[in-house]
C-alpha cells in the first residue's frame, strides 16, 4: 500500500486553503444581495465617500475573488507525483 498522499498541498495546509476557499465561495454568492442592501440603507440613512461601494468598484471586487478562487481551486487540484 502506498502512503503517498493524493494531493501535492495537504495536511493541515491544505484544510486551511479549503476553509479560504469556501469563505470565498460565500462571499461570492451573497456579494450581490448583500450590496444592494448595503445601497438600500444609503438611501435611507444616508451615504459617504465610500459607502455604498459603487457598482464599478463591486463588479472589480467581484471578479478579483472569483479569480482568487479560480486561482485556489487550481492550487488545489494539483496531484502528488513521486
Amino acid at each position: 500500500m502506498d502512503n503517498n498522499p493524493t494531493y501535492k498541498i495537504n495536511g493541515t495546509e491544505r484544510r486551511v486553503l479549503k476553509k479560504e476557499l469556501s469563505n470565498l465561495r460565500r462571499f461570492v454568492k451573497n456579494f450581490w444581495h448583500f450590496h444592494q442592501i448595503d445601497k438600500d440603507m444609503a438611501d435611507f440613512y444616508g451615504s459617504n465617500s465610500w459607502f455604498p461601494m459603487s457598482d464599478e468598484d463591486a463588479k472589480k471586487k467581484f471578479d478579483e475573488t472569483n479569480n482568487k478562487i479560480k486561482k485556489l481551486e487550481e492550487e488545489l487540484s494539483v496531484l502528488y507525483n513521486n
